[in-house]
C-alpha cells in the first residue's frame, strides 16, 4: 500500500526490471478514486535504483497547477486510490489504454486532512420586534 500526504513529494519503491519488456521506459502512474472513480494520471521518471533491481519514483501533491509529465498531480479528495503503474515508450502520453505495459497494481491512500478552515465574518443582523 502507498501512501500519500498533500502538497509534499511523495516517495515510491517499486521493483520493475522483471516486469518491463521495453528499453528505456517512461512510467505512468494512474489513480483511481475507489468511490467516485475518478482518474487521475501523471509520467515519473527514475529518480535512483536500488539494490536488488528497484527504482524509486516521487510523485508531487500539489493544491493546483500540477504539471502531469513532469511527476505532479492534484488529488482533490483525500480516500482510497487503486494505483496502476504502466511502462511506455512515449514520454508524453497520459491515456493508460495507450501504455505499452501493465506493470504493478495496488492500493493507495491520500491522507488528506484539513489543513485550513473557512471563517466567516458575521454580518449586523436588525431584527424587528413587533407589540400588539
Amino acid at each position: 500500500m502507498l501512501i500519500f500526504y498533500p502538497l509534499t513529494q511523495n516517495l515510491i519503491v517499486i521493483s520493475t526490471f522483471e516486469k518491463v519488456t521495453i528499453t528505456n521506459p517512461t512510467y505512468l502512474f494512474r489513480f483511481v478514486n475507489k468511490e467516485t472513480k475518478i482518474e487521475y494520471s501523471c509520467i515519473s521518471t527514475p529518480i535512483d535504483t536500488f539494490s536488488y533491481n528497484r527504482q524509486s519514483f516521487q510523485i508531487t501533491t500539489k493544491s493546483s497547477g500540477a504539471n502531469n509529465l513532469l511527476g505532479e498531480i492534484v488529488l482533490t479528495i483525500g480516500d482510497e486510490y487503486d494505483y496502476y503503474i504502466y511502462a511506455q515508450e512515449s514520454t508524453t502520453n497520459l491515456d493508460y489504454t495507450l501504455a505499452n505495459e501493465l506493470i504493478e497494481e495496488g492500493v493507495m491512500k491520500y491522507e488528506k486532512t484539513i489543513t485550513e478552515r473557512n471563517s466567516y465574518e458575521r454580518g449586523t443582523t436588525t431584527r424587528k420586534v413587533y407589540t400588539r
